[in-house]
């Protein structure tokens, strides 16, 4: 008589029936609590990247200017178009802060860009409805430029 593996394969004792479901009821919502933390960690770092190109032409833009008030609505100006560009998905826009503002040749500007992002929509226990996340970019002023505040 001629064996098959469908004949070989060995009955499951009542003990052993319905543990498959019961791995998958205990497995599927941890599992899928895993992955909302992966889209909000990714979610924060693409923002996080996106803030920081911002920060760096803002703060690029700014140097180019010869008055403070100037610098600081370049600043605000084109880190808002830039992010906008990107579609970030910043709550209420970014915040542009101007940390130093030095428009001497060789001097320096440094900005930081924040935003509020929501993660609400993830609706995972324990994960805050909203995070500022923020990054900062220095920028040096050209030293043979000429002029200047």
């Amino acid at each position: 008589m001629k064996t098959t593996f469908w004949r070989l394969r060995r009955r499951k004792s009542a003990a052993e029936r319905g543990s498959s479901v019961v791995g998958l009821v205990i497995l599927a919502p941890m599992m899928a609590t895993l992955l909302c933390f992966v889209v909000a960690a990714g979610r924060l770092g693409v923002i996080e990247s996106k803030l920081t190109s911002a920060a760096r032409g803002a703060a690029r833009a700014a140097t180019q200017t010869q008055s403070v008030s100037a610098a600081q609505a370049v600043a605000s100006t084109t880190a808002a178009a830039t992010l906008d560009r990107l579609n970030t998905g910043c709550h209420g826009g970014p915040k542009v802060s101007v940390l130093e503002l030095d428009l001497r040749p060789g001097g320096k500007v440094h900005l930081q860009v924040s935003c509020v992002v929501r993660l609400s929509d993830l609706a995972v226990p324990g994960l805050p409805g909203s995070r500022v996340v923020s990054a900062d970019a220095i920028s040096v002023v050209d030293r043979f430029r000429s002029g200047g505040s």
